[in-house]
């Protein structure tokens, strides 16, 4: 019964690490291209080069939490089955992630706000429309919010 709770918890890693992959690799090829927020808000050229600013910290943010995930998750695997009787190693394991995992959506939540106070009292509707959006549609806040790649 052991074993077979310790396959379906690889199961469920690789299952969670394949699906970390798409979405970096979609998030890669919305990385390199301008935030869908320059398409819907009229920046001028301070707040357009705060916002790239912005949103190059978040990037690298990001990047920095999905590499610890990664680890995690190669450690998790090794866990599971060099040290199957060792269920204290597997939880701290799992705890990181989801601490990473946590703060990942925290600086995510900084940086939206950081970005709403980039704009003018008038700008910000529809930038918050993009939030509203991206937070409603049932799958993670992109850190980009609303590059191309990243809308539904």
């Amino acid at each position: 019964m052991k074993r077979l709770a310790l396959w379906a918890l690889l199961a469920a890693s690789l299952s969670a690490n394949l699906a970390v992959a798409a979405v970096a690799m979609r998030q890669q090829t919305a990385s390199s291209s301008e935030p869908h927020l320059f398409s819907r808000v009229a920046l001028d050229a301070d707040q357009r080069a705060r916002v790239s600013e912005l949103r190059s910290q978040i990037m690298a943010r990001r990047d920095e939490h999905a590499r610890r995930i990664a680890r995690l998750r190669k450690e998790l695997a090794s866990a599971i089955m060099q040290e199957p009787e060792s269920h204290a190693r597997v939880e701290s394991i799992l705890r990181g992630i989801v601490e990473s995992q946590a703060g990942l959506q925290q600086a995510v939540v900084k940086h939206v706000i950081a970005m709403r106070d980039v704009l003018r009292p008038d700008q910000r509707p529809a930038f918050e429309q993009m939030v509203a959006e991206h937070m409603t549609s049932g799958g993670p806040m992109q850190c980009g919010l609303g590059s191309a790649a990243g809308e539904r």
